[in-house]
């Protein structure tokens, strides 16, 4: 009887298997659900942070763009102070002799005025395209697209520049000089 009742006992153990309480598929513990929540945070404060680094950026490139304006702007003034002048001397010229021919000459300085009137006209599209420019969400790119806007303002007085340095050459060989010296 012995025997029967530890084959019986032998025979339930192996038959009826204990419930095991492991689960097969494991939640976030603790740590990882702390990790992801400071991830998260650490991701909005960079964000913040890029927002402000661009913000400072923007008022940089507006700062760099406002002088660089007051800087062209004086320097198209002054030009056309000299052509204004220029124009002057050529005036003189024709009244003391009619002989000299100023057709080259005045022909230049019409030419700088059309180059002056040039860079007039794409600094006041840049001044009204300025915000559109620096509205991307890389400066580094807007930058670029503000400077090159500025180089052909600079290029356009660049050129002014040469006619009218080569109209005063040409004013100064125009003039014969002083025929009361001569012996």
């Amino acid at each position: 009887m012995q025997l029967k009742l530890l084959t019986f006992f032998v025979l339930c153990s192996l038959t009826v298997v204990p419930s095991v309480f492991a689960q097969t598929s494991t939640p976030f513990s603790r740590r990882e659900e702390k990790r992801i929540e400071i991830r998260e945070q650490i991701a909005v404060k960079q964000a913040e942070i890029r927002q402000r680094l661009t913000a400072v950026r923007r008022e940089r490139i507006r700062n760099y763009f406002g002088k660089m304006i007051v800087r062209l702007e004086a320097t198209i003034e002054r030009l056309e102070k000299l052509i204004t002048r220029i124009e002057a001397r050529i005036k003189i010229i024709k009244d003391k002799n009619e002989e000299i021919n100023t057709t080259e000459v005045e022909k230049t300085v019409s030419e700088a005025k059309a180059t002056i009137v040039k860079a007039k006209t794409e600094l006041a599209n840049l001044k009204t395209n300025l915000e559109t420019m620096l509205e991307s969400d890389d400066p580094k790119t807007s930058f670029k697209n503000v400077r090159e806007s500025l180089k052909t303002v600079i290029t356009f007085i660049k050129d002014t520049h040469k006619l009218l340095v080569q109209t005063i050459g040409d004013i100064k060989g125009l003039r014969v000089g002083d025929t009361d010296n001569e012996e």
